[in-house]
């Protein structure tokens, strides 16, 4: 009887141990896995911060590049590349877009012509489609036959030309473009001169009400 008694206190005790042991590893275990979690946490924090540190670069390399503007593209207007003609340098063969101060406009006539405020000088101002416009020829003659009912070459007539039509597809607008155009010395006297303009027909040309001012416009008949 005290031989069984003491093999059941030795089972007990063996068992006693086993459900320790098996105690103490279901302990580790959850102390490993709030570790691990601990760990994770850190990582992904860290991991977090680090894409947010390089989200911007990532953004600036994928951003997208400035559009061009109109003038860079194909199809853009020769008007589109002027200058304004306020700006623009009172010089031969310049234009710009609009009219130079003290010009008055006109929305009926298709072109018209005054003195520049430089002598020598006139204002050709044609008006037409602002992705066509039309220019003038940087100098004018004196002479040169073309002339209409009205005038003649032999009297003294001043002719100005103009540069071929554009070929492309044109706006239909109606805004104004200003050519500086040169005249033969012995023309700006400060009378007035009978001018042709091209095939378009002729004007009498006022001169300037004062020195360094520019004269009043001429406008065709339209």
């Amino acid at each position: 009887m005290r031989i069984r008694r003491m093999d059941r206190s030795g089972v007990t005790a063996r068992l006693s141990a086993r459900a320790g042991v098996v105690a103490l590893g279901v302990g580790m275990t959850a102390v490993l896995a709030l570790s691990g979690c601990a760990q994770s946490d850190v990582g992904g924090s860290e991991a977090g911060d680090s894409n947010a540190s390089q989200a911007p670069e990532e953004s600036d390399l994928t951003s997208p590049s400035p559009s061009p503007s109109p003038t860079d593209g194909e199809g853009a207007g020769q008007d589109d590349e002027l200058p304004q003609a306020a700006d623009m340098e009172l010089a031969a063969g310049n234009s710009g877009r609009g009219l130079p101060p003290g010009l008055e406009g006109s929305t009926d006539s298709p072109v018209g012509v005054a003195w520049a405020p430089v002598e020598g000088l006139l204002y050709v101002v044609t008006n037409g489609s602002s992705s066509c416009p039309l220019f003038a020829k940087p100098e004018a003659t004196l002479g040169s036959g073309g002339g209409s009912a009205k005038v003649d070459a032999a009297d003294g007539v001043l002719t100005v030309q103009f540069m071929p039509a554009s070929d492309g597809i044109c706006t239909m607008d109606f805004v104004p473009t200003t050519t500086v155009v040169e005249v033969p010395a012995e023309v700006d006297t400060g009378d007035p001169v009978p001018v042709v303009l091209g095939d378009k027909g002729d004007v009498e040309l006022l001169p300037r009400p004062a020195e360094g001012e520019p004269g009043p416009v001429a406008w065709l008949d339209s």
